[in-house]
C-alpha cells in the first residue's frame, strides 16, 4: 500500500458542510482537491473566472470548474452563493467541454 498523503494537508481540514461535494467530486471524477484548490474554485466562482453552464430557478446556477494542476473539468450545482454538490458528467454536460 502506497502512502499517497499530500504533507500539504498536514494541520488542514476539510468542514463538514463540504464534505458531500468532496465525495461526489471524487465517486464522479476521481478527483481529490489539493489544499487550496477548493478556495480557488469558489474564487473562480464569485469573480466570474468559472464558465457559467445554466441558470436555474431558485438561485441556482451549473458551473463548469477548471483544475489546471490535473487539466480535468467538472460541473458543479451552486445555489444561492453555496457549493452544493458536484453534478455527474452526464451527455447534458458533456458537450460544454
Amino acid at each position: 500500500m502506497t502512502n499517497d498523503f499530500d504533507p500539504l494537508w498536514n494541520g488542514k481540514s476539510i468542514p463538514k458542510h463540504h464534505w458531500h461535494f468532496h465525495r461526489q467530486l471524487f465517486a464522479r471524477y476521481g478527483i481529490v482537491l489539493a489544499p487550496g484548490e477548493f478556495s480557488e474554485m469558489l474564487s473562480d466562482i464569485k469573480t466570474g473566472r468559472a464558465t457559467i453552464i445554466e441558470r436555474l430557478p431558485s438561485d441556482a446556477a451549473i458551473y463548469m470548474i477548471r483544475n489546471v494542476r490535473l487539466w480535468k473539468q467538472y460541473f458543479v450545482l451552486v445555489r444561492s452563493g453555496y457549493v452544493v454538490t458536484a453534478l455527474p458528467p452526464g451527455r447534458r454536460l458533456k458537450k460544454f467541454r
